[in-house]
């Protein structure tokens, strides 16, 4: 039976990634300076074209995570994400009070797709 086109891409994406870490953990100086030379650009423009695609719209929500019945105020959690692992040292500390719970949820799954 063929994979779901979707289930392709995910295991695709994911398979290339995987294919990143290995070089970075396994390869040497050289391969390390040729693969940084030909990845981080990719790997800017990706981050690029998926932030603007989370742009703010006049109401200061997020077009793409938001809808007419689904109004989600900035940041949403790709631009959270993106300020995780971009600008800070990885994951925010723990939160407190009731929504603690899932902001714990969404952490590990994060860590997990990384």
């Amino acid at each position: 039976m063929a994979e779901a086109p979707l289930t392709a891409m995910h295991n695709a994406v994911f398979d290339h990634l995987n294919y990143l870490d290995t070089l970075v953990g396994e390869g040497d100086l050289r391969c390390r300076a040729a693969l940084a030379d030909s990845e981080i650009a990719r790997l800017t423009a990706a981050w690029r074209a998926l932030l603007d695609q989370h742009t703010l719209d006049e109401r200061g929500r997020c077009r793409q995570c938001s809808g007419q019945l689904r109004a989600r105020r900035s940041p949403c959690t790709v631009w959270t994400t993106a300020h995780q692992h971009l600008v800070t040292d990885g994951p925010p500390t723990a939160a407190t009070g009731r929504h603690a719970a899932a902001d714990r949820r969404s952490s590990v799954a994060v860590l997990g797709a990384s």
